[in-house]
């Protein structure tokens, strides 16, 4: 059989070569399906979580809803601190456009700016020249420069690059008030210090946010799946604090720290011993709390101030922002014989009245150390003989308190130290509180004993005293300070009221009431007579501390606790000045006994607590005369009637004074003055007022200060007949208009002090 192989023609293989390329192609297509089959299998199976979280993430918009911080006010429901909505400003370099899209020139940007906000132009204009993505202009701003700013944008047609945000700031009414207890926020709202610390997951709240689904414009998407979380505003919280009370404490503070000019610091506590509310706590120095680290408001220069290095900057910060009453510890001096009587009446080792129950002679041997005798001495150089423990407490006798304490021992000592409250931190949620610190127990010898009896060589802080202190006039019964009244929910308004927290029975009613009965003696007939106030029942106890032998240069720290009433006691005011380096007038009874008498005086009416006074005017005292309004009289018709009232008036017109009217009087009318006291008249024409410094009266008779003042043609309304003026306010150096009245309080002069 014959085969014929045909010659391949020219048609044939074309159809070959068709054929090729259409396998070429097919297989080329089953390559691609298999690629894309498996690019979406890693897709969907391998990347798929990934990529829809992603996706997710770009058509998912969350936006944060901030808290509003709550509001702090006084028992009264006075605002302290709240926060008020204001903006935070910035650019983004490179993105500032106007109408026309076009870039606005960087020149204009930071002239304009620079204008509006606290910033210079040529930082502002180096800045815009970076690569920075964000600039922040300022914080905090207030709608003023926010109104200015977008009338700016308006004018040179801004539409892009400069963002206004919402924003919140902590806003202060009294800028320096109670501002060591109740702190400051940061820049972003958080509490820095103080109750805006102790307080800050109350009064903070809860982030909440709005989650939407947005298109690639961002513009949202209908969608069910749109998450709401609300935001959970921060409360409110009512201190205990009364800011009427709080003003008079600083006032009186204020005024002690400019009379003893040596003193580095000084603090007041005020407290309802029954309750444990705190109605006062001033700290001195203070600060602004709206500009906390302004260093102008701490008395420096730029130009000191910056060279001061900046660690030392920030503990010089630190030591102003302390809170003392509660973060500061110091030795308590002789208020701290109020313990030491109640624990030895409490365990019937001594009476109130025994007479001769202790013997003062100056020197009193504690010890014998390497054969050697070891003396304490009594504060006094005068020693005080034999006394009762009534009449040590009232003369603040040493060597009394060494021996009670010797009866004691100090075993039974601790047991009650601790029951006061001593061996822990009181306070923690008003400030970072420190607990006492006393020798161990197991250490103290006969010298540590010795001082410890009188109140020295150990550390407290003055709220574990004046804590302690109210016990013993709460009828023994301990109570936890309290600085919060109630917490207020601001979304459901909803209530909590913080109760009072009664810790321990530490002594009895019986104890308590022979304490206070004691106290009462130091202020009648002890070294407590410069707290007395006519018409009310007061008692305290003076103290004063000495520095460690080797630093004197911390100088002595004056203290007077008081009390009042006597019976159903309402109210303990402690006040504690530190640092005093004058080396004759530092004892307690002196420099903070009449500061305690200053701040009851007015207090006490504000609490309710009433005067029993019958006190009469003496014949030879000087007749009262009420100041009548002259204003809109003629100065000739007010010289007139003031004159036949027996005032000296003085006025400096030039004008006819049958024609000038009176526009104001100094002292206004209402107020009652002895006769022979001045009136100034002014006219409307007259803006500048004579103005004078109060001299220093301090230490004078009545008669010798009333004689200085009216040489300055200043009045005087006199507080007590006998004795020397052992306060005056205004205090002196203090620039005042003629005629204002000084008030001064005379008492009987204290020669032992302590």
């Amino acid at each position: 059989m014959v085969i014929k192989i045909k010659k391949a023609t020219k048609k044939t293989k074309s159809i070959n070569w068709m054929n090729i390329r259409l396998c070429i192609v097919i297989v080329f297509a089953i390559l691609c399906f298999i690629i894309i089959v498996g690019h979406l299998a890693i897709i969907q199976f391998v990347r798929g979580k990934e990529l829809k979280e992603k996706a997710y993430s770009q058509q998912i918009e969350n936006k944060i809803l901030s808290p509003s911080r709550g509001t702090i006010y006084d028992a009264k429901g006075e605002i302290l601190a709240q926060s008020v909505k204001v903006d935070t400003i910035s650019i983004n370099p490179g993105k500032i456009k106007n109408a026309q899209n076009k870039k606005v020139s960087d020149d204009i940007v930071a002239k304009g700016l620079s204008e509006i906000f606290n910033v210079t132009y040529e930082k502002l204009l180096e800045d815009l020249k970076s690569n920075k993505s964000v600039i922040v202009i300022e914080r905090k701003v207030e709608k003023d420069k926010v109104d200015k700013l977008k009338k700016w944008m308006t004018e040179q047609k801004i539409t892009a690059g400069i963002n206004i945000d919402d924003d919140a700031k902590r806003y202060y009414p009294y800028d320096t008030l109670a501002s060591n207890l109740i702190g400051f926020c940061g820049t972003d709202n958080i509490g820095q210090n103080g109750l805006e610390q102790r307080w800050n997951s109350v009064l903070t709240g809860t982030i909440g946010k709005i989650v939407t689904v947005t298109d690639v414009h961002k513009q949202a998407i209908s969608d069910e799946n749109e998450q709401y979380i609300a935001t959970e505003n921060g409360s409110n919280i009512y201190l205990t604090i009364d800011a009427s009370i709080q003003v008079i404490a600083e006032k009186y503070l204020d005024q002690a720290m400019i009379e003893n000019p040596t003193a580095t610091a000084g603090n007041v506590i005020i407290m309802n011993p029954q309750t444990g509310d705190i109605l006062a706590m001033a700290s001195n120095p203070y600060y602004n709390l709206n500009q906390p680290s302004n260093y102008t408001n701490l008395g420096y220069t730029e130009e000191d101030w910056n060279a001061i290095e900046k660690t030392e900057r920030s503990n010089i910060l630190q030591d102003v922002w302390k809170n003392r009453a509660v973060s500061g510890t110091y030795e308590p001096g002789s208020t701290f014989k109020l313990l030491v009587a109640s624990i030895g009446l409490e365990e019937g080792i001594v009476q109130t009245d025994t007479e001769n129950d202790f013997l003062c002679t100056g020197p009193y041997l504690v010890a014998e150390e390497n054969g050697e005798p070891r003396y304490i001495s009594c504060w006094r150089k005068i020693p005080h003989g034999y006394n009762s423990l009534r009449g040590a407490l009232e003369g603040s006798c040493n060597p009394a308190f060494m021996q009670l304490g010797q009866r004691i021992g100090p075993q039974i000592l601790y047991k009650y130290f601790e029951a006061f409250g001593l061996f822990e931190p009181v306070g923690n949620d008003i400030a970072r509180a420190y607990k006492g610190t006393f020798t161990e127990l197991d250490s103290i010898g006969p010298v540590e004993l010795a001082t410890t009896s009188f109140g020295q060589r150990f550390e407290i802080s003055p709220l574990q005293l004046i804590t302690a202190v109210s016990a013993i006039c709460n009828d023994g019964i301990l109570v936890k300070p309290k600085i919060v009244k109630q917490i207020e929910n601001t979304d459901t308004k909803s209530i909590e009221v913080i109760e009072t927290e009664q810790i321990r029975q530490v002594i009895s009613k019986s104890t308590s009431g022979k304490v206070k009965d004691m106290m009462q003696s130091v202020v009648t007939d002890g070294t407590g007579k410069h707290a007395a106030i006519e018409g009310y029942s007061i008692g305290g106890k003076s103290g004063t501390s000495e520095p460690r032998q080797g630093h004197e240069e911390d100088g002595y720290v004056a203290s007077f606790i008081g009390i009042s009433p006597i019976e159903n006691t309402q109210v303990v005011c402690l006040v504690t000045l530190y640092g005093i380096k004058d080396p004759e007038h530092h004892q307690g009874g002196q420099q903070a006994g009449p500061v305690v008498s200053q701040i009851l005086t007015e207090i006490l009416p504000i609490l309710g607590v009433t005067s029993d006074s019958t006190e009469q005017p003496q014949e030879n005292e000087d007749r009262q005369v009420a100041v009548i309004n002259v204003k809109d009289m003629t100065i000739a018709e007010a010289n007139s009637k003031l004159f036949s009232l027996g005032f000296n008036v003085i006025y400096n017109t030039a004008e006819d004074p049958n024609v000038a009217i009176v526009a104001d009087q100094v002292p206004k009318s209402g107020i009652a003055l002895p006769e022979n006291s001045t009136i100034c008249l002014y006219t409307a024409s007259e803006t500048d007022r004579i103005k004078v410094q109060v001299p220093n009266i301090k230490g004078m008779t009545a008669e010798q200060a009333t004689n200085i003042l009216k040489s300055k043609n200043l009045n005087v309304s006199i507080d007590g007949t006998k004795g020397i003026v052992v306060t005056q306010e205004p205090t002196f150096e203090t620039e005042v208009e003629e005629g204002t009245v000084i008030n001064i309080v005379v008492k009987e002069e204290l020669k032992d002090g302590q």
